[in-house]
C-alpha cells in the first residue's frame, strides 16, 4: 500500500455509498415513473436495528429485500438489476398515478406501469 492509497475503512464506505447509490437510484426511479408507494428503501446509517453497511426494500406485501455489503461487495455490478427485478415481482402497478412533474421517467419503468394501466 503507497502513502497514497485510502485506508480500508474508507474503501468500505466508498463500496457502501455505492451500494446505496444503486439500491435508491433504483427504487427513485421506480417511484417516480410510477407513483408506486407499495415499497419503503432505507440504509442502516439511518435504521437501527439494521446490520452495518446493508440496505433494505420492504414492501406492503411482507416482502424484504435486505442487501448487505459484505454480500455484494464483489458483484455490485448485479445489483440494480436485481433490484429491478425485486421491485416489478414485489409491486402492483395496477391504479398507480405518478405524480406532475418535470421528470421524464425511466424508460423501464414507464413500460411497464403502461403495461398495468392500459388505460
Amino acid at each position: 500500500m503507497s502513502e497514497y492509497d485510502p485506508p480500508a475503512w474508507m474503501i468500505r464506505y466508498r463500496n457502501f455509498k455505492t451500494l446505496c447509490s444503486y439500491v435508491c437510484g433504483e427504487f427513485i426511479r421506480f417511484y417516480l415513473t410510477t407513483g408506486c408507494d407499495q415499497i419503503r428503501y432505507t440504509h442502516s446509517q439511518i435504521t437501527e436495528g439494521l446490520p452495518n453497511y446493508s440496505c433494505r426494500l420492504t414492501s406492503v406485501d411482507g416482502s424484504v429485500l435486505l442487501l448487505p455489503l459484505d454480500d455484494w461487495v464483489d458483484r455490485l455490478d448485479e445489483v440494480m438489476p436485481m433490484v429491478r427485478t425485486w421491485l416489478g415481482e414485489h409491486s402492483d402497478l395496477k391504479g398507480c398515478k405518478p405524480e406532475k412533474s418535470h421528470y421524464q421517467g425511466d424508460r423501464y419503468w414507464f413500460t411497464r406501469w403502461q403495461e398495468a394501466n392500459p388505460w
